[in-house]
């Protein structure tokens, strides 16, 4: 809300002119005390003009007022606004919260508007996101990666999960909703765009769960010439400078790293959680060296184990080209970043080479025809000289979740979708005719 004033940086003695709500009313004597809010905080008011009390009986929780008055000390650390004129501007229905607090997830996010105004647990969840966005923006500027957008309306692609189906104009043909930037990324190395970076919004068919939702942001990152090595400081470096300028905390740096058959071994999970060995708030950890395929029981063929642009340790190559390796047990050029147990990142180095990118797919059971549909204009691209390259992408919201320590991924999104996928304040998905 525009106020020429804001409570936040109210002086006492001042005249100001403010637009707020009503959060409280409270009658004390003859005087009536007013807790309103507008988008910088929480302060108290009062009226003690006999026709302003009067004035005050036409009011109720939740009015959006204009007020003009003047700023006194409260206390020795509070200050309150004595109101000297109001005016209604709109009226509002009775709030359907219980002395601020949320009857239940469904009324709370049936009603995310007033949830995300009154609980201010969640407006500095949102504000937290907002600062966290524009000092990784900064931080990227500053080291040259531009800042790149790629489609969301895009093609099939096999990336881990179902796409979402969006009808087109013309009959019988679908987009798909982007679930990542990641071959478009690919694309803009083989442009000659050295650096890249890009906030992306990604889209999953898939279950929600409470560190996952069907769409959900992530900053995506890559680079020609580069190492897996490489990378990983980068994201140290990066993760390092940010948290500490979004959070005020410190994290150390190299992160401890484990091989993934190590850490099965070890954790008896890929994702092992380090908080009760290292006793820090905040553990990350490193997991190197993937597997590029995995057997699939359900559909009895070989997948990929990550995503079939992963590029295979170079002491496979000429043996996977050849057939002369088990493929179950080849190695990528690929990691993880695990924080308290949770996948953070996951980035490596892509595979630049058409015959190999075309041999993945076809050890994961694309047909010829399939191939040519989907991944003809990629395996065209990559036939022009394209550059080693590589990156990550980073799940924002799943980091900021375990960083501000939130029960579920919904608090991190304005307006969140359920467990099924539905959302509660629109009532989507729906079906309409146009």
């Amino acid at each position: 809300m525009s106020n020429i004033f804001s409570i936040k940086n109210l002086k006492l003695e001042k005249k100001i002119k403010i637009f707020s709500w009503i959060i409280k009313i409270r009658k004390l004597g003859k005087i009536i005390f007013l807790i309103i809010q507008d988008s910088s905080g929480i302060i108290q008011s009062v009226i003690k003009d006999e026709k302003l009390i009067i004035k005050s009986k036409k009011i109720k929780n939740g009015d959006l007022l204009k007020i003009e008055g003047i700023i006194k000390k409260k206390d020795d650390f509070n200050k309150e606004v004595e109101i000297k004129k109001f005016e209604i501007i709109n009226k509002s229905k009775k709030i359907p919260f219980i002395n601020k607090q949320i009857i239940n997830e469904e009324t709370r996010y049936k009603n995310r508007f007033l949830d995300l105004r009154l609980n201010l647990r969640s407006k500095n969840i949102i504000q937290k996101k907002s600062l966290f966005l524009i000092n990784t923006r900064s931080y990227f500027n500053k080291k040259n990666f531009l800042e790149i957008e790629t489609p969301i309306l895009s093609q099939k692609s096999p990336e881990g999960s179902n796409c979402f189906l969006v009808p087109s104009n013309l009959k019988n043909k679908y987009y798909t909703l982007s679930q990542s930037p990641q071959i478009f990324k690919q694309l803009l190395m083989i442009s000659g765009f050295d650096k890249y970076y890009q906030i992306a919004k990604c889209f999953r068919n898939e279950d929600s769960r409470s560190n996952r939702q069907i769409e959900f942001l992530q900053l995506d990152v890559e680079k020609n010439f580069t190492t897996v090595s490489e990378l990983k400081k980068i994201i140290e470096k990066f993760l390092k400078i940010i948290i500490k300028k979004t959070f005020d905390y410190e994290i150390e740096i190299p992160f401890k790293s484990f091989k993934y058959k190590d850490s099965i071994k070890k954790y008896n999970t890929d994702k092992p959680n380090l908080s009760k060995e290292l006793k820090k708030e905040f553990n990350f950890v490193w997991i190197t060296d993937w597997p590029l395929f995995k057997y699939d029981n359900k559909k009895k063929k070989i997948d990929s184990f990550r995503h079939p642009f992963t590029s295979p340790k170079k002491k496979y190559i000429n043996l996977l080209m050849e057939n002369k390796i088990d493929f179950l047990k080849v190695t990528s050029e690929s990691f993880d970043l695990i924080c308290n147990g949770e996948e953070i990142i996951s980035g490596g180095i892509r595979i630049y080479f058409s015959k190999l990118q075309k041999k993945i797919l076809e050890i994961i059971g694309y047909k010829e025809k399939e191939i040519k549909k989907y991944f003809g204009y990629f395996l065209n691209a990559l036939e022009f000289a394209a550059p080693p390259h590589g990156g990550f992408g980073m799940g924002i919201d799943r980091l900021l979740s375990v960083l501000l320590k939130t029960k579920n991924l919904k608090e991190l999104l304005t307006f969140p979708k359920n467990i099924d996928g539905t959302c509660s304040l629109t009532g989507t998905p729906d079906y309409n005719e146009f």
